[in-house]
């Protein structure tokens, strides 16, 4: 009979006992000289599948953000690890749209929300300037779409119909922008407040004839509705939208370093996303079930620069004129109270040139 070789002493054991014990003995030798190999034919779990640990002394920074593909870089931060990798819990809580985040924002909840240009301008105007945007994450005018019944085929077809946008967002100063540029007097239409997931059923059921809006939901229009409705235009000549990340002066005081290294490991994700779309497409499937053909088709277009660079001064001074006029907001743009530049700063020159003058 040969004992198995970690048994230095076997002595004498019963005949009838022998090969039960020396299985059972050799059994515990096996686990302990394999205990850190995975069992045959179990590859060992990858560093990109297995999230990093977040470090005991981790800053918390609760994140308001939407499930979709203008967050891309948050969303590559998430599923790349960037943001453990920079000691950060980073905790996100989903909202529709950043008009809604804002909402809850407003409350005194949440660290930073994402918001788009707009409500971020009309949020800092009637919140005492109570709010700094940090960084742009992603910009674009093809993404911002008007989605319409297929009997629309100009802009002179929507006088006296109902149309919808999510009021008080980037949709609003898309309808704005788009009437005025086509001489169609804003009383000639019928403007209603709609939750982006709910118009295009409205518009599937013919409750409004057109929606103005950012993708997916134009896409997901022409899903549920087919050739009853098309796309009448995009954003291009008349705005280009952003997704902007904002936060309070007071905690940006108390966290100065942590929220430079947000925005730091917000931009890696900026630059994974863009050259990994399927990757995104595939995280943001798994993790909040949006189509994985629709994102890919946003990331096409879409434009990750997260500087504060000419274009967005100009973009964001027409905003703000957009928004002075329409009596949202009370004064005229004040960068130096509008934007945090410390942590795009941080990343190099490029990422924060100076504001026009006021």
């Amino acid at each position: 009979m040969r004992y198995p070789a970690c048994i230095k002493n076997p002595g004498s054991l019963l005949a009838a006992a022998t090969m039960a014990l020396s299985l059972f003995l050799l059994a515990a030798c096996g686990r302990s000289e394999n205990s850190a190999k995975p069992p045959t034919g179990t590859p060992a779990a990858s560093p990109a599948t297995t999230p990093a640990p977040t470090p005991a002394s981790a800053v918390t920074i609760t994140l308001f953000a939407s499930p979709n593909t203008d967050s891309a870089p948050i969303w590559g931060a998430i599923a790349q690890d960037f943001y453990k990798a920079a000691g950060l819990d980073v905790q996100v809580k989903v909202f529709p749209s950043g008009t809604t985040a804002l909402q809850s924002f407003r409350s005194g909840q949440g660290d930073i929300s994402m918001s788009g240009e707009l409500p971020s301008v009309n949020y800092w105007g009637a919140n005492n300037q109570d709010y700094r945007v940090i960084a742009p994450m992603t910009r674009h005018t093809q993404g911002y779409v008007i989605q319409a019944l297929s009997s629309i085929k100009s802009a002179k077809d929507l006088v006296g119909q109902t149309i919808a946008t999510r009021i008080g967002s980037s949709g609003s100063w898309f309808v704005a922008e788009y009437l005025k540029k086509n001489n169609i007097k804003p009383e000639q239409v019928k403007l209603i407040n709609l939750d982006t997931n709910m118009m295009p059923i409205a518009l599937d059921k013919g409750s409004i004839a057109a929606f103005f809006i950012w993708q997916p939901f134009g896409l997901q229009s022409q899903t549920l509705s087919g050739d009853k409705v098309h796309q009448l235009s995009t954003a291009d000549g008349y705005m280009r939208g952003y997704t902007v990340l904002g936060a309070r002066p007071a905690w940006l005081e108390k966290n100065k370093e942590a929220a430079i290294k947000f925005v730091a490991a917000t931009q890696q994700g900026a630059t994974w996303a863009k050259a990994h779309p399927e990757e995104l497409a595939d995280f943001l499937q798994k993790q909040y079930g949006t189509d994985r053909q629709q994102t890919l088709s946003v990331m096409k277009y879409i434009d990750l620069t997260m500087a504060f660079d000419k274009q967005f001064y100009a973009d964001f001074s027409s905003v703000s004129a957009f928004s002075k006029d329409a009596g949202t907001i009370g004064q005229s743009m004040d960068w130096s109270k509008y934007l945090w530049t410390d942590g795009l700063a941080a990343l190099g020159a490029d990422h924060v040139l100076a504001p026009p003058a006021q």
